[in-house]
């Protein structure tokens, strides 16, 4: 008899698996936020998460303390495949060398990433052939200092979202409207060579605001303590959808345009939430600066980067050159796999 009912437990048990696993259960959400600490060996304890089937990406967000350099430490979806691979050294000595000495800020190991400060962004997959297959997913975060971290995973489906709304807003009295035809048709030219299709969702002024001239910039990317990143703190945290792009009077001699983020956190409420642009040059010639720091801040690296030690960085893509005309150069040209990579962002809605 104690045979029989372990016999009959374990069935009722495998029913309850069975039936949890049918139509009826729960699909895992689209976005989490988890808690984690990093400890003095630079990496955090394991964040566990359920990719949903049919997802198009994963994009990670971590928040942490200002003043530390963060990235990640560990990826592994469900092929228990580690996308990282960290090597043996030091990680944050490693993080601060690429980040302050190079000025280049990319992050050792196998998976091409932007270390930042404060909150750094990751979307996965940033090139075609890597694959985001639906299943238990644990992450690490790696970080120059020890302490406290919030990470946002943000899983959109795979919906031929296509739509990426964008609000412009002028932070000036005397810049002229630049929602003009030839500015929207150039943009749309532009993006649609990535099947994506670009509405202006509004246009607003803000004036006396003290940040009409950016006067500085920092290097490799923007820091939370900079003027830029004072410009979405002027819009605070709505609901509606899109991404600003923030028109100066100035930007540091020989910048025309910022993106917050390569890629940049798709949270409205992140200092890192938006791109600038300075204002003045004619309606298609602005245009090209907003698709060029837009893209940056959907995916996409330079072609060529140059870190301090003159050693060159190239994109991850495979069917980019130097010198063919190419968006994230001078130009106006999206490639196949860079069309892909701007498609994988959770900025976009069907």
């Amino acid at each position: 008899m104690p045979e029989r009912h372990s016999l009959l437990a374990l069935a009722a048990l495998v029913a309850v698996v069975v039936a949890g696993c049918g139509d009826n259960a729960e699909p895992p959400p689209r976005e989490v936020t988890l808690d984690a600490m990093v400890g003095a060996n630079g990496l955090s304890n394991e964040i566990v998460f359920t990719v949903p089937e049919d997802t198009r990406s994963v994009t990670i967000v971590v928040e942490g303390a200002a003043t530390a350099l963060y990235a990640l430490g560990a990826l592994t979806l469900f092929d228990g495949i580690d996308r990282v691979g960290l090597g043996a050294e030091p990680i944050g000595a490693a993080m601060r060398a690429s980040y302050d000495d190079e000025e280049i800020g990319q992050m050792p190991g196998g998976l091409l990433q932007s270390i930042r400060l404060g909150t750094y962004t990751h979307v996965y997959p940033y090139r075609p052939g890597q694959e985001v297959p639906a299943g238990q997913a644990r992450l690490r975060v790696a970080s120059d200092a020890a302490g406290p971290v919030r990470v946002t995973v943000l899983m959109p489906e795979e919906d031929a979202a296509n739509v990426l709304s964008l609000h412009l807003i002028v932070i000036s009295d005397t810049l002229t409207d630049p929602n003009t035809a030839p500015f929207v048709t150039e943009l749309e030219r532009i993006f649609g060579q990535a099947g994506i299709v670009v509405r202006v969702a509004s246009v607003e002024r803000i004036t006396g605001s003290a940040l009409e001239r950016i006067t500085q910039s920092t290097e490799p990317q923007e820091s939370p303590a900079s003027q830029s990143a004072m410009l979405p703190g002027l819009i605070g945290d709505d609901a509606r959808d899109g991404l600003d792009v923030f028109i100066v009077e100035s930007l540091p001699s020989g910048i025309g345009g910022l993106s917050l983020g390569t890629p940049g956190p798709p949270i409205r409420r992140s200092y890192y939430f938006g791109v600038l642009i300075r204002g003045g040059p004619g309606a298609v010639p602005l245009a090209r600066v907003v698709a060029h720091e837009v893209a940056h801040f959907l995916a996409l690296q330079h072609v060529q980067n140059i870190g301090i030690s003159g050693a060159i960085y190239p994109d991850p893509l495979d069917d980019t050159q130097p010198g063919q005309g190419n968006l994230m150069e001078t130009g106006t040209i999206l490639t196949a796999d860079q069309a892909f990579a701007l498609t994988r962002s959770a900025l976009l809605r069907p």
